[in-house]
């Protein structure tokens, strides 16, 4: 999602080089097999639904089933309301999908505080408040949180404060499925080379970068995907608004999904639709249609 859009909303809503050391996450066998792509979606398309109460958390599994013909879901940290330490109540959430042959793949974490934070104090607040969300990403069974690293400022301490955020949290997380995942959200970790120094100086194989289409700022966004994908779990394909050919306006798709399919990536593309001109529902449906035409051409 747009970093400002989302920061201002969570605001509102609580008033180099890759190293070498790190294996890709996800490499792909064959690049034709047609089982090597999933199509997701991220429950941040649904904010003002979950906001207004016209769409509740533990029935947003059934709605991307049912209404969208998905079976991988992205979850949102705030729709939990405080609840992702309750173990039965995730365990209802993993009833409604692994029970449903659903598979969950992330929790977008929207931390209080910031995991690259200048103070010592702050920072450690939250580390603590992202356990208890791998926690719930392990119990859910899912890949992976992504998480914020947006302080910004000098570029070489805020780097340092990220390592001192988020290698504590990969250790802690170490022995899980779960892999701490930062995303482009503002500040330095738009530029895709700070992530890739990020990556080098955590040092850790559950260490990742979520790869967004619209997030890189005044970066190249085709430059940027390209440079993080190699530490993915997952892909992010945002769409905003749509011309009249069914095209995203703002990302060449056909561009997009060429360099992600002529990469080593498999796994999950989930959408991430944040228009505001038409229903989440139909703008779903729209960016599932333009991923599905996209990656035919990549493949022809």
């Amino acid at each position: 999602m747009n970093p400002l859009n989302r920061r201002s909303f969570v605001r509102a809503a609580t008033i180099g080089s890759a190293s070498l050391t790190l294996a890709p996450l996800a490499l792909a066998n064959d690049k034709n097999d047609p089982n090597r792509f999933q199509i997701g979606i991220q429950q941040y398309t649904f904010h003002r639904w979950l906001g207004s109460g016209k769409l509740k958390h533990l029935d947003y599994p059934a709605l991307a089933k049912e209404k969208l013909g998905i079976t991988h879901v992205e979850y949102w940290s705030r729709a939990f309301a405080g609840r992702h330490t309750d173990k039965d109540y995730v365990g209802e959430l993993v009833k409604r999908t692994t029970d449903e042959g659903m598979k969950n793949v992330l929790i977008l974490v929207d931390a209080k505080h910031e995991l690259d934070s200048a103070d010592p104090e702050q920072r450690g607040k939250s580390i603590e408040e992202h356990k208890g969300w791998v926690d719930c990403a392990q119990q859910l069974g899912c890949d992976a949180i992504r998480v914020n690293c947006r302080s910004g400022g000098d570029r070489k301490k805020n780097l340092q404060n990220a390592v001192a955020g988020l290698r504590p949290l990969c250790d802690y997380a170490k022995g899980t499925s779960v892999k701490l995942v930062i995303e482009p959200h503002g500040g330095n970790s738009s530029d895709p080379d700070w992530l890739l120094a990020a990556m080098d100086e955590v040092d850790r194989p559950n260490a990742g970068l979520l790869p967004d289409f619209n997030n890189f700022g005044r970066y190249d966004r085709y430059e940027g995907v390209t440079k993080c994908l190699p530490f993915a779990p997952a892909v992010c394909a945002k769409a905003l608004r749509f011309d009249e050919q069914g095209n995203e306006a703002n990302t060449d798709f056909y561009r997009m999904l060429k360099i992600v399919y002529d990469s080593d990536y498999s796994g999950v593309i989930t959408i991430e639709f944040e228009g505001r001109d038409v229903d989440p529902i139909e703008g779903t449906l729209k960016t599932k249609r333009l991923i599905e035409k996209t990656l035919k051409a990549a493949a022809a």
